[in-house]
């Protein structure tokens, strides 16, 4: 049986007429009675459930965050090695980001420079989402899958850092098609830094040191032995 689709309140149809607007036309010049037209509600009804709307624009990534993390919650636990539940993590960033345009040029072009976002509920959920990685990381250097001196809070900013930076750029571009695109980015960002933070494994062979002049005398009894030749 098909899982009914809930239906949207008002209070979500507002929020998600405002993302439309804020993404299109900045917070600044948005005004509450576009946001009403475009959700068919009043003023008043907009105000009723959003005391500002400054409050209404904090209102929208802490819904859509809660949203995905909750999503991302019921499938990392199932992810087999740290190295797969980070790579799964940052796929959600990507999809989200990539999927919901005007959300993720509300987030990183307009509130991650304003000061008071960081003292609101949505900048908590935003934390959460990241401490879930930050977490991965350091689940990684304690079971020994990368190196016992990495630093997990800049191995973290390395992987979120280049998305941000790679979404940013590609807002300020008009969001063209692009070969490749951020998200078959990702594995190659991946084994980057994997590649400088994993844990060398002990090669379990024996090394021998030699001189030059012991090398060559071993290389003598080889190939007495071997009966072949030596190069």
């Amino acid at each position: 049986m098909a899982d009914k689709i809930k239906p949207k309140t008002r209070k979500d149809l507002i929020m998600d007429a405002a993302l439309c607007i804020f993404a299109e036309k900045g917070f600044q010049n948005a005004t509450i009675t576009e946001i009403s037209k475009e959700a068919g509600v009043s003023d008043a009804t907009v105000y009723e459930y959003f005391g500002t709307k400054e409050d209404l624009l904090f209102a929208i990534p802490e819904r859509i965050t809660k949203d995905t993390f909750e999503a991302s919650a019921k499938v990392i636990p199932y992810i087999k090695g740290v190295e797969g539940k980070i790579r799964a993590i940052l796929l959600f960033y990507i999809q989200l980001y990539q999927s919901n345009p005007n959300y993720s040029a509300l987030v990183l072009l307009q509130l991650m420079s304003n000061k008071r976002f960081r003292q609101t509920p949505a900048h908590t959920a935003i934390r959460k989402s990241s401490h879930v990685l930050l977490d991965c990381i350091r689940e990684g250097i304690a079971d020994g899958t990368f190196k016992k001196d990495s630093n997990p809070y800049l191995v973290r900013s390395m992987f979120m850092g280049t998305i941000e930076h790679l979404f940013i750029h590609w807002h300020m571009q008009g969001m063209p098609k692009r070969k490749p695109s951020i998200a078959e980015l990702l594995d190659p960002l991946l084994e980057i830094v994997f590649d400088g933070i994993r844990a060398k494994k002990a090669d379990s062979g024996t090394t021998l040191y030699l001189k030059l002049e012991d090398a060559g005398a071993l290389a003598k009894i080889l190939q007495k032995k071997g009966g072949g030749t030596t190069s």
